[in-house]
């Protein structure tokens, strides 16, 4: 595992997340997945330059991580130039994958997002169009649910047809 690779990236693209807290919660946003789930990092396959992570959890920190059948989705970023539907489907797939390998009896899967993220509202709306998915806000964070097993379907509709690339790969 490239904890650091993770760490750092992450690190450096803090400001970019839009997270409304201070660095030191943001901090522990980003490494969480590190010590409570999984991380992975996205490569671009030419230079193997880090061009995106993504991290979650199972179980939430409200409920001291027993509600595992809950994972959490603490962080999922992408550099903007790479932002296309193919890579966000083998992203995308290769999270779902790694949930179920941590905890095969996940149903649900949660992550928070500032209210107002306009950039990022085409696809929220992706997710919330998904059945049984849902969202609530609280202040000027919202809650976004979506069954694993709805989540699954979507992303295996998004890589029908897509050919399987090493580029991405859990740390």
């Amino acid at each position: 595992m490239d904890h650091e690779a993770y760490a750092n990236f992450l690190i450096e693209h803090q400001q970019e997340l839009n997270l409304p807290y201070p660095f030191a919660i943001k901090l522990s946003f980003l490494s969480s997945p590190l010590l409570f789930g999984q991380g992975l990092l996205i490569f671009e396959e030419e230079s193997f330059e880090v061009i995106g992570a993504a991290g979650f959890v199972c179980g939430t920190g409200a409920n001291n991580y027993e509600d595992r059948h809950i994972c959490q989705v603490e962080v999922a970023y992408l550099l903007p130039v790479y932002r296309r539907t193919p890579l966000f489907a083998l992203s995308l797939h290769a999270v779902v994958t790694l949930m179920k390998e941590e905890e095969p009896g996940v149903e649900q899967v949660q992550f928070w997002a500032s209210t107002g993220e306009v950039e990022y509202r085409r696809l929220f709306s992706k997710f919330l169009a998904l059945p049984g998915a849902s969202a609530l806000q609280e202040g000027s964070l919202t809650c976004y649910r979506i069954p694993f097993s709805a989540l699954e379907a979507y992303s295996q509709r998004l890589r029908q047809g897509r050919v399987e690339s090493p580029a991405v790969r859990p740390i």
